[in-house]
């Protein structure tokens, strides 16, 4: 995100775009729930009055996993601590929140369900099982309700996140468009335009899921299934309203259909980057390293490893590297593999990662 221009996308961690907290305050003192995506689950246990629930611990981890993954000043990474001063307001603010007095008290006891909540996540493929757990923040401080100036840093806003919430936002997170969430006012809906974004990365054909796996995997404040069906459907056309992709919610299941990411992908953005520099060749000319890049095989990163693919920079794919390493075809049919032999001793590299 370039200094002096609007923001135009932010990060979500991988676990979000999965599985989702609740929507209401949990009934009868409940706290700890269960969700469940596949071989993934995540048990969410309660250090506070209650778990986190509604519109703002989502917002806030979409704020604090983008200030992570860009690098942003308000985040101190030898620390693991974020100042969430006129920072975290002001990025409220941009997508569509109106900050006030009265916000605020809703905001704070929220962050502070969310700093105080535990994390159980499992992943169990069958042969392997791989498990983390942790704590949301190690320390907190909240005092936004002061009638004082804050020039002075006297009671600066600020929360330290554990180290294992530092690294659940920064192990490959998913790019959201800004503008689409500052159309989503329902929590759930804000969860379905998540999970879609992931799921239609890289979707070739058709794939269909049940309700039950719905159920378990976003959850819902009634017990019954139809009445979780009917808020999942609302919470599908507001998405549709401001994201344009193919889904059908049909009686015993749900499909999704090929579509066009909401952010643009590397492979489309290399494609106008391509564009632009036949543009500027017309006037200036590549330099040879720039040419030899673009037709001569060398490392290209991808998904934050720096020598993921060896390719050339006009044949590469963002799919088929994304197979590449996920494992999704065999090295027989890999093209990657087939480019080149180094490439095969990261072939399916990322099979077995939690997240």
């Amino acid at each position: 995100m370039p200094d002096g221009e609007p923001w135009s996308h932010g990060f979500i961690s991988k676990i979000a775009a999965q599985v989702s907290l609740p929507y209401k305050k949990p009934k009868d003192g409940t706290k700890e729930i269960v969700r469940r995506n596949g071989n993934l689950t995540v048990r969410y246990v309660s250090g506070a009055d209650s778990l986190p629930y509604g519109r703002y611990p989502r917002l806030f981890e979409l704020w604090a996993c983008t200030m992570i993954k860009t690098g942003n000043e308000c985040f101190d990474p030898e620390t693991n601590t974020l100042r969430l001063g006129s920072t975290f307001r002001e990025f409220l603010r941009m997508i569509g929140v109106n900050v006030g007095g009265k916000s605020l008290r809703t905001i704070k006891p929220q962050l502070e369900r969310l700093f105080s909540c535990t994390y159980h996540i499992t992943n169990n493929n069958g042969t392997e099982t791989h498990i983390r757990n942790f704590v949301v923040a190690r320390s907190a401080h909240i005092d936004w309700l002061r009638n004082e100036p804050q020039e002075h840093g006297l009671f600066e806003n600020t929360v330290c996140l554990s180290q294992e919430y530092v690294d659940m936002l920064s192990d490959h997170p998913v790019p959201v468009d800004l503008k689409v969430i500052s159309g989503l006012r329902k929590p759930m809906a804000i969860d379905v335009y998540w999970w879609l974004t992931k799921r239609i990365y890289g979707l070739h054909e058709q794939v269909t899921i049940t309700w039950q796996q719905l159920y378990q995997q976003f959850g819902s404040d009634t017990k019954e299934l139809w009445k979780f069906k009917q808020n999942f459907k609302e919470a599908v056309s507001e998405v549709l309203k401001v994201y344009d992709c193919k889904i059908t919610c049909g009686p015993e299941r749900v499909t999704m259909y090929p579509s066009c990411t909401s952010v643009p992908t590397v492979t489309e953005t290399r494609a106008v980057e391509k564009r632009r520099t036949k543009t500027v060749s017309v006037k200036t000319k590549a330099t040879p390293e720039e040419r030899r890049a673009a037709t001569e095989g060398h490392w290209i990163p991808f998904m934050g490893v720096d020598e993921a693919v060896f390719w050339t920079s006009d044949a590469f794919n963002q799919n088929d590297a994304q197979c590449h390493l996920f494992g999704l075809v065999g090295t027989e049919k890999c093209p990657i593999c087939a480019y080149d032999e180094r490439n095969r001793n990261n072939h399916e590299s990322f099979a077995n990662t939690l997240f």
